[in-house]
């Protein structure tokens, strides 16, 4: 297992976590397990938007779609397909809340079925996080 630690969290860059995490994906043994939250969830579809190296499964948790924060709009992966989630991974399952500060148009709408996701909708679990009570 590996946890990443992608360069300058307060004023995230694109550029630079998709160099972390196309260095981190060699790496991986056996089977392949992407988990993203909230800005990883678009830098995954970067990724995958720009045919990068594909794994097994891939879950993706709470992604955000507010434009009121500039690293997301930074992140907005524009012009990702279906097609392009697929090929990056064999198995894409989303899990977003309906309440989701982070996603007030929702997850479910915004990612889930423009790009044929497998997903479910966690009724009022914010954003998924320890703010929202969700683990320590």
């Amino acid at each position: 297992m590996a946890y990443p630690d992608l360069p300058d969290p307060f004023d995230p860059q694109p550029g630079e976590w998709l160099t972390v995490l196309r260095s981190e994906l060699p790496a991986m043994d056996g089977e392949r397990i992407v988990l993203c939250h909230s800005l990883g969830c678009l830098l995954w579809l970067l990724h995958a938007r720009e045919e990068g190296d594909a794994v097994d499964r891939v879950l993706l948790v709470a992604p955000p779609c507010t434009d009121d924060l500039p690293a997301v709009v930074r992140f907005r992966p524009h012009h990702v397909t279906a097609d392009h989630v697929r090929r990056a991974g064999a198995e894409t399952r989303m899990l977003c809340s309906d309440l989701d500060p982070y996603c007030p148009a929702g997850a479910d709408a915004t990612f889930g079925r423009p790009l044929q996701l497998d997903y479910e909708v966690i009724p009022g679990g914010g954003h998924l996080n320890t703010d929202a009570g969700y683990g320590p």
